[in-house]
């Protein structure tokens, strides 16, 4: 009979065979917290706010991002999904991460899981696979919300609650529920009483959690019964609603699931900070909103077609989203008898209401573009375009309204600023991996842009080491130069700055007239030498294009483009002499010539102590590698009033290894005989 061991391996092998039989387009999301408890921190620097729900929890998430920063608390903020950039969803005190941080302690969560992994299999015999995406990026967002030290984190939810990787989280202040609606219902289940139980799990006893009261009846029946099993209590957002008499939201047109998402936040913020001041106003003035989400974004060609034109983006991507665009569209876009231009895209799912959805948003005199995106590794696959698109004519008056081509974002959007004219509105929405694709495209100008840290001192001594050992990228030398302006600029060695920390202005260094006069003379031949190297670009560019035109003969583009590389050698020429009076320049500023690839700093220099040396792994009486015995100390003791000398006691203790290693030699003189019968009075 097989042992449970052999069954066990058995059904490992099935599983892997099961797993490389996966088609395409699938997505690793499996929830659970057995392995992400396993990989994130041991100790939680942070305090947690925790965001839950179906929709407005990264809304919430950006709000209560914009309180912390107008009241000057520090903070780090995690939302999903992420977007241009993995990193992109990790933001601390309102600026990205760094990514070449993210990265390191993303590869910290790597190894640490395949430790785990590799003792798993040895004790298991079972391959226990490697983490989820979202699991590796929650545990990198926890490391580095410790690393930057950041009091509080706040956390969005990737899907449902209580299974969710975000739910590792040890320490939370604060929960929030936001609307609940059907999402995900082949994860969570299928009726929105259940989806409320699930989201609930983020709730932890003592802990008040936060819920928007426009929820059904039903969903806070479920969650106040959830509460009270926990051992805790919700607090509808109807209290928050005083905060609601000083906003003027004639001003800001806000929606009326913006407002509650608005109540959510000023209401979380307001049990964690009882004495701090909430002012709405400054909070709306300050743009407090997620990319993506109802943004007015600029386009100019090639993706505008022929004119530039600014259009409304939202990743609205069920039922309650867009009801929500649909109001806002209605409000302040739509005008009479004008139509409006759709782009949509969305991820494919078997429980969204595709029809429904196209529905509430086309109107019969309205334009539509059904579209697909381009999925990632770990994305969901897009729903086709001909499903939507099919749909779209039994909507509209004729089939031209309905975009026919290829089914991307980069060849609808011109067709859709074509259709709209040039006062029709045009908006995208979707899948927020569709709004993703849409920033990456050639003229495509977002107005909500956040900046990204400066390098650290860790990143600044990670690229020394990597310009030691090779050529630096061209991103890597551009993040070395900032590391190294990031380390002399700050206030603990720059005297500039030395007073800022404490509120104070920067002190400005008295510069003598011959170093201004340096400074100008730099200033202005680098600008000339950018000149001249744009001017040498677009020249490059023309001696590529076709020799022939419709109206001139060859010998003559023959000319035109020998005309242009002489011009290009001149260009070239006074480039570098620009480069050259620049150079002697800073040289004279600095005091030396600055050599790029040699501006290394030590580990003392930059982190202000000298390096470790790793433990000796040997014996302190070992001789040393060059043959030579250690010396070792003459000095005496006192224990117990005895005066030990710890020299007489080493050789005493030499002479008992020494006469211990001739004990088996002296063994081998014995007689066999005597010692068998010896050993055979011991047994008796």
């Amino acid at each position: 009979m097989s042992s449970a061991q052999e069954i066990q391996f058995a059904i490992n092998r099935i599983y892997r065979a099961l797993a490389n039989k996966r088609k395409a387009g699938y997505r690793d999301i499996r929830l659970g917290l057995d392995r992400i408890s396993r990989v994130v921190p041991d100790t939680q620097e942070w305090k947690g706010v925790h965001v839950a729900g179906t929709n407005g929890k990264g809304s919430i998430c950006a709000f209560l991002a914009g309180l912390f920063k107008l009241a000057g608390l520090s903070y780090g903020s995690f939302t999903s999904p992420a977007f241009p950039e993995r990193h992109n969803g990790v933001t601390i005190n309102g600026l990205y991460v760094n990514p070449r941080m993210y990265e390191m302690e993303m590869r910290h969560v790597e190894a640490k899981w395949e430790r785990i992994a590799t003792n798993w299999r040895f004790q298991h015999g079972e391959d226990p696979e490697g983490l989820s995406p979202f699991e590796l990026e929650t545990a990198t967002a926890f490391r580095v919300f410790n690393k930057m030290h950041v009091p509080y984190g706040i956390v969005e939810v990737g899907m449902g609650g209580a299974t969710d990787a975000t739910n590792a989280m040890k320490e939370k202040a604060v929960t929030v529920i936001s609307k609940i609606g059907l999402d995900h219902q082949e994860f969570l289940g299928n009726t929105i009483e259940n989806i409320a139980k699930v989201k609930g799990g983020i709730m932890q006893r003592n802990v008040p959690c936060i819920v928007d009261h426009t929820n059904p009846p039903s969903v806070i029946h479920a969650l106040r019964e959830h509460a009270r099993q926990v051992g805790t209590d919700i607090i509808l957002t109807w209290k928050a609603e005083p905060f609601l008499m000083t906003l003027d939201n004639s001003k800001w047109k806000l929606e009326s699931y913006q407002v509650q998402n608005l109540l959510c936040a000023a209401l979380a913020f307001r049990h964690l900070f009882p004495l701090k001041e909430i002012d709405l106003n400054k909070l709306m003035a300050t743009n407090p909103f997620l990319p993506g989400r109802m943004e007015t974004v600029q386009i100019y060609p090639p993706a505008s077609g022929l004119e530039p034109r600014s259009i409304l983006v939202d990743g609205a991507h069920n039922m309650l989203g867009i009801e929500g665009l649909v109001s806002h569209v209605d409000k302040h876009m739509r005008k009479p008898d004008q139509p409006v231009t759709w782009v949509m895209g969305m991820s494919s799912s078997k429980h969204k209401p595709f029809h429904r959805i196209i529905e509430k948003l086309v109107k019969p005199h309205d334009n539509l573009a059904f579209v697909e995106f381009t999925p990632g590794a770990n994305d969901p696959q897009p729903a086709p375009a001909n499903y939507g698109a099919d749909h779209g004519k039994t909507i509209v008056k004729t089939p031209e309204q309905v975009y026919n081509g290829e089914p991307t974002i980069a060849k609808a959007l011109p067709w859709a600023c074509e259709k709209a004219g040039q006062d029709g509105p045009v908006v995208v929405t979707g899948s927020l991996y569709l709004i993703r694709e849409l920033f990456g495209l050639e003229g495509v100008r977002r107005a909500r842009q956040l900046g990204t840290r400066r390098p650290g001192r860790a990143q600044l001594y990670r690229y020394v080491k990597l310009a030691q050992e090779r050529n630096l990228t061209k991103d890597e030398a551009r993040e070395f130069k900032q590391a190294r302006r990031h380390f002399h600029l700050s206030p603990l060695r720059n005297k500039v700055f030395l007073n800022v920390r404490d509120g104070g202005s920067p002190q400005s260094p008295e510069v003598s007239a011959e170093t201004s006069e340096q400074q100008r003379k730099a200033a202005y031949h680098k600008k000339q030498e950018e000149g001249y190297k744009k001017t040498i670009v677009a020249i490059q560019n023309d001696i590529k294009r076709p020799t022939t035109t419709g109206s001139g003969s060859a010998e003559e583009a023959v000319e035109a483009v020998g005309n242009l590389a002489a011009r290009l050698e001149d260009l070239k020429n006074q480039s570098a002499m620009h480069r050259k009076e620049y150079e002697a320049a800073m040289a004279k500023i600095r005091g030396y010539t600055a050599m790029a690839h040699k501006k290394y700093m030590g580990y003392r220099k930059i982190f202000g102590f000298p390096k470790k040396s790793k433990a000796s792994a040997g014996s302190p009486f070992v001789s040393s590698p060059g043959g030579k015995p250690i010396a070792v100390r003459k000095s005496s003791v006192t224990w117990n009033s005895q005066k030990v000398d710890e020299a007489a006691a080493l050789a005493e203790q030499k002479g008992t290894s020494k006469r211990r290693r001739r004990g088996p030699k002296e063994a081998k003189n014995v007689d066999p005989f005597a010692a068998k019968l010896a050993s055979a009075r011991r047994d008796q």
